[in-house]
């Protein structure tokens, strides 16, 4: 693991607002906010790895099926969700 790193940045009132309610320092939001926003990265960079795994697999749906399903939806005919083909 890392050491941890500073840095310095101006914060706007908000930021202080929410610390103000929470009764935390401006800093523990701050800190919060990053963890919550790197956790995110990373989870839409796994899916994003994922998504090319199957691909390369062959593991498609065609787009055409998509579609069909997407224009489907909220209609009394709605299509199932497509398959793999």
């Amino acid at each position: 693991m890392t050491s941890p790193t500073s840095v310095t940045i101006d914060l706007d009132d908000e930021v202080g607002a929410i610390a103000a309610v929470l009764d935390r320092p401006k800093s523990w939001v701050v800190e919060q906010a990053l963890r919550d926003f790197v956790a995110v990265q990373r989870w839409q960079l796994a899916a994003i790895d994922e998504g090319i795994r199957q691909a390369d697999a062959g593991q498609l749906i065609p787009h055409e099926d998509v579609v069909a399903r997407v224009r489907s939806w909220d209609s009394p005919s709605e299509l199932p969700t497509p398959e793999c083909k």
